[in-house]
């Protein structure tokens, strides 16, 4: 069965909904784990920022350039987040592993995304890029929350 394309607004609508699963989770779990309150606070605002950069590169340079028949071919979405684990966990050590694995997932796929997009414009990549870096140097904070 072919894959059905995924275009320029999926993968936002994607990005879109994966920064408010963590923001959402991360200011849930900043109200359980109060020695940790505010760097997870500071995680939340951070992805709401990423999501307003990822949607205005849309906006401004995406969408006329990529909704002219640009699809990510070969992409394959990713699920929905599932942050349950994180939430559920009992203890710090438990949620700070599954915010981890979390982190990984949006990881990865931002950086397919980055390199299915390179060769079209320059801001797109850029702008995941960003969000990646900015996650990478997330997770070595989560290890030593």
């Amino acid at each position: 069965m072919d894959q059905p394309t995924i275009t320029a607004a999926v993968i936002i609508s994607r990005s879109e909904a994966m920064q408010d699963a963590c923001a959402a989770m991360y200011r849930q779990l900043a109200t359980r784990f109060a020695a940790q309150a505010e760097d997870l606070t500071a995680f939340a605002e951070r992805c709401e920022r990423n999501k307003v950069q990822i949607v205005r590169t849309y906006q401004e340079t995406v969408s006329d350039a990529l909704e002219t028949n640009f699809a990510f071919g070969g992409l394959a979405l990713p699920d929905p987040l599932d942050t349950s684990g994180a939430l559920q966990a009992s203890d710090w050590q438990t949620a700070a592993s599954e915010a981890v694995a979390i982190e990984e997932t949006v990881i990865a796929f931002y950086d397919q995304v980055a390199e299915a997009s390179e060769s079209l414009l320059a801001t797109i990549p850029s702008a995941y890029r960003r969000v990646v870096k900015a996650r990478r140097r997330r997770i070595k904070t989560l290890g030593k929350l």
